[in-house]
């Protein structure tokens, strides 16, 4: 089984434009995120999926690799399965789509979420870790409820669920963009699954897997990662990098 991790990136970011090659103490987002992709002690392959000179000129430049593809695609699940089919893949491959914005990604969170489907339990799964107040309330972060086994229910850009009864001690979950599908499961759900309404109301591809019926198992992490949407984000990404033992350890 080859376990092969993906990240989209483009520059034309409609809320953060050229948001890949934005500086994090020295180093471009997109350099972050592939350069911890590579300490996966589970995945074999990294590879960029872009559509910019710019971003493969910058992949070429720490030596990562990069898959060119469509520049009319707009969801990085499309763009990463585009670029994964020139890799031969087998159905029972797993793809893991790792979004660009994710330059404090670690490689545990990464393994972690990739169990259920290595062992075949689910078809796709994603991470998530218990959100703050300040996530609740943030539309650019994407909360979900789940259900008793940790599958997916309902993921929304709003606060859920309801915070009216503080009486009730329930976790408040933030999905962390990383996302691993079985290849096979992956095509079918680009080329078969149709868009759903509640994918479309919430501009969240995932809600297209729970509104088909299909399970999303959510693994929870200890780590918080931080997205990085707009420059008050990339700020506060920097200084938590300051004190990020990865990167102070040196990326290889």
């Amino acid at each position: 089984m080859r376990v092969v991790i993906g990240i989209p990136a483009r520059m034309g970011s409609t809320r953060f434009p050229g948001k890949p090659l934005c500086k994090i103490l020295d180093h471009t987002m997109i350099e972050h995120c592939y350069k911890r992709s590579c300490l996966s002690q589970v995945a074999s392959e990294i590879f960029v999926a872009g559509c910019d000179k710019e971003i493969q000129t910058e992949v070429a430049r720490f030596e990562g690799n990069y898959i060119d593809t469509n520049k009319n695609i707009t969801r990085p699940g499309l763009r990463v399965a585009e670029a994964a089919e020139s890799l031969n893949l087998n159905d029972d491959d797993i793809v893991v789509v790792l979004q660009g914005d994710e330059p404090l990604i670690r490689p545990e969170m990464i393994d972690s979420v990739l169990e259920p489907v290595v062992s075949g339990e689910v078809f796709v799964s994603n991470g998530c870790y218990e959100a703050d107040i300040e996530d609740l309330n943030d539309p650019a972060e994407i909360k979900v409820v789940c259900d008793n086994d940790m599958n997916a229910l309902y993921m929304s850009r709003a606060p859920i669920p309801s915070q009216d009864h503080e009486e009730v001690r329930t976790k408040f979950f933030k999905q962390v963009c990383v996302m691993p599908f079985q290849w096979g499961f992956m095509k079918k759900f680009n080329n078969e699954l149709h868009p759903t309404t509640l994918e479309l109301q919430e501009s969240i591809e995932m809600n297209r897997a729970i509104q088909h019926g299909f399970k999303v198992r959510m693994v929870e992490t200890k780590f918080k990662t931080k997205s990085v949407d707009n420059e008050n984000d990339r700020m506060e990404a920097e200084k938590l990098m300051k004190n990020d033992d990865i990167f102070l350890s040196g990326y290889k």
